[in-house]
């Protein structure tokens, strides 16, 4: 009889595992492709063109309504746009006018297409291209109502501190004012995934110790979760992200020491890491250290970690965060050149980075 390892269960539990058997299905041709983009970084009050390219793949489309989903206080012109006759093959491009309203934190730009179905001409393409399996598929066709509603969107936010972001892992969105060193400046910024809950991050620490443990008592069930469709690097970073989350909340509760172990047992496991990612988060846990010991009084060790930071790759776009909390410590110790000069590093790196624009401002008045 084989060993049972009670964590095995536990570890498959809680990692949501489904495993799905069988013969791989034969998917329906992909009639049509709708995308969106923004001509420019939207701004508050200004008119933006949000350009949708429509393509037939199979058959012919006439007179498909486009609208767009916006939000709330936010104006589109003109409401819809049709877009006439579009061949098999062709593209239909039209553009709506969009006036932002107010900042997000987080928003799309949704693009919704009511397209009339050329189910005969579907059904002409399974026929010709799955001979012999076609009989469900044009079943499901038939099915079908003559209309069918799509859509496609565009992820952003828009901040009145820094403009446009897209949605990416380039976002850092926390300050930490208490460390503000003047009127007129913010304190020094960070990154906080507000996704990711203490309990979870704690669970996902906790559970890749368990699941190390399991693989080294184990020669064969690392062989055995790649078959259950299980990624282990998955799992490591959810290791990685969860230290990080740990080391935040630490620092926020003000317990320093174990803040600083988190983030010293994060830095630890990214030395050789080269995952998708890992570069945002070796400078993160930099910055996050040097901010830690800033909020010690021990302005010194800041700044080395700040320049480490910067030193991991001083042409990332995440430099402009590094920089300016280098130089608001320069600020804090009464160095207001090599403040400023670290500003005027950081500004090239983001358009629109409006509040560095404003400090800057500040320090070359004075």
């Amino acid at each position: 009889m084989k060993q049972r390892y009670p964590v095995i269960l536990l570890t498959l539990v809680m990692l949501l595992i489904s495993v799905f058997a069988g013969a791989a299905t034969v998917q329906l041709p992909e009639w049509f492709n709708l995308s969106a983009s923004l001509a420019a970084p939207p701004e508050l009050g200004k008119p933006v063109a949000v350009n949708i390219k429509l393509q037939m793949l199979i058959g012919n489309l006439e007179n498909a309504s486009i609208r767009l989903l916006l939000p709330e206080n936010w104006k589109s012109e003109p409401a819809t746009l049709t877009t006439g006759l579009v061949s098999e093959g062709q593209t239909a491009e039209l553009s709506f006018n969009v006036t932002p309203g107010c900042c997000l934190n987080q928003g799309s730009i949704v693009v919704e297409a009511l397209l009339p179905v050329p189910q005969a001409a579907i059904i002409e393409r399974i026929t010709k291209e799955f001979p012999g399996s076609a009989e469900g598929m044009i079943a499901s066709v038939k099915a079908w109502p003559a209309e069918t509603k799509r859509y496609t969107d565009i992820a952003f936010a828009l901040f009145a501190d820094e403009s446009f972001y897209p949605l990416t892992g380039g976002m850092w969105l926390a300050y930490d004012d208490s460390l503000a060193p003047e009127a007129g400046f913010r304190g020094p910024v960070y990154f906080e995934d507000t996704l990711i809950s203490a309990h979870q991050a704690q669970t996902d620490v906790e559970m890749y110790d368990k699941l190390q443990n399991v693989l080294k008592a184990d020669a064969n069930f690392a062989a055995q979760l790649a078959e259950s469709g299980i990624d282990i690097k998955k799992k490591r970073q959810d290791l990685l992200n969860g230290l990080y989350v740990l080391g935040v909340k630490a620092w926020q509760a003000k317990n320093f020491s174990e803040a600083t172990g988190f983030i010293e047992q994060l830095e630890k496991l990214l030395e050789d890491e080269k995952s998708e990612g890992s570069e945002n988060l070796k400078i993160s846990a930099a910055n996050l250290k040097g901010v830690v010991f800033w909020s010690q009084g021990q302005k010194r060790l800041a700044e080395d970690s700040l320049k480490k930071a910067f030193y991991a790759n001083r042409k990332h776009p995440l430099q402009r965060y590094v920089l300016r909390n280098i130089g608001l410590l320069m600020l804090a110790n009464r160095d207001r050149q090599t403040a400023l000069q670290m500003f005027e590093l950081a500004l090239p790196l983001k358009q629109g980075f409006t509040l560095l624009e404003k400090e800057a401002q500040l320090l070359r008045k004075n």
